[in-house]
């Protein structure tokens, strides 16, 4: 498989994840999937929201992936190449 490498900056690290979060909707905290309605909110034995268990990078790196994978079949989808455009739907990125 192929790899794809992208450096970044240091001090525009923290700018680009943030600029990803607000643009896809990353959220810090998330519905808590083990929250009882039938019992009192308690932030520690029956929160309602979590902290995200997907890290932010996580979260950009898996952006990433979905715009090059929704590019890729525009690609092929505007060159009414419809052989290449199912291909192209089958490819697993990582």
């Amino acid at each position: 498989m192929a790899t794809i490498t992208i450096n970044i900056p240091v001090n525009k690290e923290q700018w680009i994840l943030e600029g990803f979060a607000i643009r896809f909707g990353y959220q810090l905290q998330v519905n808590n999937p083990d929250f009882n309605p039938e019992l009192s909110v308690d932030p520690v034995t029956n929160p309602q929201n979590i902290n995200n268990p997907e890290t932010l990078q996580v979260f950009c790196k898996r952006m990433l992936i979905h715009i090059i994978k929704t590019e890729a079949n525009a690609g092929h989808n505007n060159a009414s190449n419809e052989a290449n455009a199912v291909i192209a739907n089958t490819i697993e990125l990582t």
